[in-house]
């Protein structure tokens, strides 16, 4: 499930809560050795992948980019930023049925002669641009790692410009984008919500293409073992936030022994299902939306506008949220807020460490129904890059994207009698976000194509040890996964901070978990196992 690095909230008709779910595919363990010929530890009747392995990557400057695709995504990009393509088929099973060409963006180590390789990144989602967030935080925008590293991301197979998955045109899954956004305020309102869902998903049947079956982070991970070796890299140095931490996970499992230093941060659940994982996401962010209350709170009457009772700010939180399904409220830039707006701007802020402190003053204004002043600009900032909206409109692709690659994952299918059944588990589990979460559950119901659980075995036997990292207070990827994570990999080293936020190596608020992270990624040094920053 990604925030920017993360995951999404919702569209108007696919609401997949940044069900960060990841779910599962499957495949081979696709052979190969990083700079020499693949086909050397081919097994019988496996087929010859080596001209894969064997691809040079051509990097010319993204703005002398031609794609338009591509264009979009770079578009201000850091001068220094280079494009390229990277050939993968579409099964490593029978490469004969065809290619994709995924899109490749790099900005080269500041170092010099003190270059450590390629870095590679995803920022999770699924679903996310690689080309497009890491042009958003550019060559500083990861601690050091940048000093020692090519920074080098991809978008993958279905998202951006690597064969996107498209169901719906440029209007996404559905052409009522600014329409009122249904009524999910109680089970009627939710069967209703699923039924619309259902004709929206059933018409990617007959407009995505052929890559649809074809999605799905197994092959993703072969992807990455391809890239490794078009990088000329022995070993696969990575660092994945969010969803990309289980791809991470994936590739270890399957290409243990090469794997190199590698990160993730905002750690995802090894095994999960649409219910469980919505309901640990619901829980979570009701956690964290709480702990911010008590940021203000706890400073007193004088200095929080929420005033210095917790329990009575978050009671007056939940009442001023059920209100807006009745009774949307006027906000700055002439809109309406109404429940879904409040949830996402709110969930935006919940996400993001540097704008956190300013949930507060956002909550307030939805109570008192005042001017939000700043917290209203970075709410829908926060909101709008976890959701992956952008100036030119791929809110909807990347909900798109993301649905394929979870269903992909996952051969759970949920009824519309079991997400109805379901639906006040989620209310309880948070009274402010669980009305809306509980679409999650439902986030697979009528996809038209199957799909299986094979990337839930992440044990990584003989990888190295990995660096996992949770705060908290994460309200996307909750902090009881790190362990889970951590067991099923069963080659790790955890480390949690004190703070809130997703994904948060590279923030400034975070400078003991940046140092930690810069230790390993750029000396090898790992903290304690179950180490905590403060």
């Amino acid at each position: 499930m990604t925030s920017v690095r993360r995951p999404s909230c919702f569209n108007r008709l696919l609401r997949v809560s940044n069900v960060t779910v990841p779910l599962a595919a499957a495949t081979l363990l696709a052979p190969g050795i990083a700079g020499c010929t693949a086909s050397s530890g081919r097994a019988a009747g496996e087929p010859d992948l080596s001209a894969y392995y064997e691809q040079q990557i051509t990097w010319k400057p993204c703005s002398k980019e031609t794609d338009k695709a591509v264009k979009d995504e770079t578009e201000k990009a850091d001068a220094s930023a280079e494009c390229g393509r990277l050939k993968v088929p579409y099964t490593y099973a029978d490469p004969r049925k065809g290619e994709i060409g995924l899109a490749l963006m790099r900005y080269r180590a500041k170092g010099g002669a003190d270059r450590g390789g390629s870095l590679v990144l995803n920022f999770g989602g699924p679903g996310e641009s690689g080309l497009k967030q890491l042009k958003e935080y550019g060559p500083d925008g990861f601690s050091k790692a940048g000093t020692r590293y090519d920074l080098v991301t991809f978008d993958p197979r279905g998202v951006g410009a690597s064969s996107p998955v498209l169901c719906g045109g440029d209007g996404g899954m559905t052409e009522a984008e600014h329409a009122p956004g249904p009524d999910l305020s109680g089970p009627d309102g939710m069967a209703d919500f699923i039924a619309d869902q259902e004709r929206a998903l059933q018409r990617c049947k007959r407009t995505a293409g052929n890559i649809i079956p074809y999605v799905g982070t197994v092959n993703a991970a072969r992807d990455l073992d391809v890239l490794r070796a078009a990088l000329g890299e022995e070993k696969l140095n990575y660092l994945g936030f969010s969803y990309g931490t289980k791809l991470g996970a994936v590739y270890a499992h399957r290409f243990p022994t090469k794997v190199g230093r590698m990160v993730m941060d905002g750690v995802d659940e090894p095994a999960p299902n649409l219910k469980d994982s919505t309901l640990a996401q619901t829980a979570a962010y009701q956690r964290a939306l709480r702990h911010a209350v008590e940021m203000c709170t706890s400073r007193g009457d004088e200095d929080c506008a929420l005033g210095s009772d917790t329990d009575k700010a978050m009671t007056n939180v939940a009442r001023a949220f059920d209100e807006l399904d009745d009774q949307p409220i006027d906000w700055p830039g002439g809109r309406k807020l109404d429940r879904e707006g409040a949830i996402e701007e709110t969930m935006g802020l919940l996400r993001s460490r540097e704008s956190l402190p300013e949930t507060p003053n956002l909550l307030a204004a939805i109570i008192y129904h005042v001017h939000p002043g700043e917290a209203a600009e970075l709410g829908r900032a926060a909101a709008d890059r976890a959701g992956g909206k952008r100036e030119n409109g791929s809110h909807g692709k990347v909900e798109e994207a993301m649905t394929a690659i979870n269903c992909a994952d996952t051969s759970g299918r949920y009824t519309t009698r079991q997400v109805v059944s379901a639906y006040h588990e989620f209310v309880r589990a948070s009274p402010v976000f669980g009305p809306f979460m509980a679409a999650g559950m439902a986030a697979c119901t009528g996809w038209p194509q199957a799909g299986d659980d094979t990337s839930h075995d992440v044990r990584a036997v003989g990888a190295p040890k990995i660096l996992m990292h949770t705060t908290e207070y994460d309200p996307a990827t909750p902090v009881q996964w790190l362990p889970k994570m951590a067991a099923a990999v069963g080659s790790a080293v955890t480390m949690t901070d004190t703070g809130g936020g997703h994904s948060v190596y590279g923030t400034q608020d975070a400078t003991c978990v940046n140092e930690r992270i810069d230790a390993f990624l750029l000396e090898g040094t790992l903290p304690p196992d179950h180490s905590t920053c403060t």
